[in-house]
């Protein structure tokens, strides 16, 4: 009995995904099989068009696989798709990042005395610091600046010797001082200027500054607070005068 054209083309479709099926099987690259390589990149589906390899330059993008496969331009340095920019050059909109104080000893001391925040001390400035020290500085310094992040809980990392925002040290700190730090960093502390520009971390110096004035942690006796004991005999020296004043009353 012939075979209708339907049943002809099932039986195609049967024999092709037999085949793709067999193919599968001895072309397996999963880890546990044989034909296992790490280093094996695997098929690609479209390799003649767009789809992976872009025809005309990707910036910031190199590469040469072979005579099909290219992306670099054979005018440029090491095959850049871009040139460098000329030295000096300032990207639109970021003619603040110059930053003429160097990173030296001498520039820090010079960064505390020339310095001035030119960003207002207002409640939106200070919550916006706030938002940016929540995202870049918390790991560290903890979010109320008591050097209890997680970093710093890790026991990982020493903690610097003022520990917490409401030391004496940071107060008296000038801001021009924390800019150099934040902008270089300074000891352990990596520089952040590459992600966080003037103006945000002027606000991340409010927000700090905010926090060295709010009141000491409970456990950090503030100066001058009498021990326990004396305190002790000041509660009971006041219990006695309430019972003679008592005494009078009657």
């Amino acid at each position: 009995m012939a075979l209708s054209a339907v049943g002809i083309g099932v039986l195609a479709v049967c024999y092709l995904v037999l085949r793709l099926f067999m193919y599968g099987i001895s072309h397996d690259r999963s880890p546990g099989s044989g034909n296992y390589d790490p280093n094996n990149p695997g098929y690609e589906y479209a390799p003649e068009g767009d789809m992976y390899h872009s025809i005309p330059y990707d910036a910031q993008t190199e590469y040469y696989e072979d005579d099909n496969h290219f992306n670099t331009n054979k005018y440029n340095t090491f095959g850049m798709t871009m040139r460098m920019p000329v030295e000096g050059t300032v990207a639109r909109g970021q003619a603040d990042y110059f930053y003429n104080i160097p990173n030296t000893p001498e520039g820090y001391a010079q960064a505390g005395k020339e310095l001035v925040n030119p960003v207002p001390n207002t409640p939106e400035n200070i919550a916006e610091g706030k938002r940016l020290f929540n995202i870049y500085c918390w790991h560290c310094h903890g979010h109320l600046g008591d050097g209890d992040g997680p970093l710093m809980a890790s026991g990982k990392f020493p903690k610097p010797s003022w520990i917490t925002y409401k030391s004496d040290y940071i107060k008296n700190l000038p801001e021009g001082n924390m800019f150099h730090t934040i902008t270089y960093g300074k000891n352990l502390m990596g520089n952040h200027g590459r992600i966080l520009n003037p103006m945000q971390r002027w606000k991340i110096i409010h927000y700090i500054k905010y926090l060295s004035m709010q009141a000491a942690p409970a456990s950090t006796p503030a100066a001058g607070t009498p021990a326990n004991k004396d305190s002790t005999k000041t509660a009971a020296g006041a219990t006695a005068s309430v019972k003679d004043s008592t005494k009078k009353a009657k």
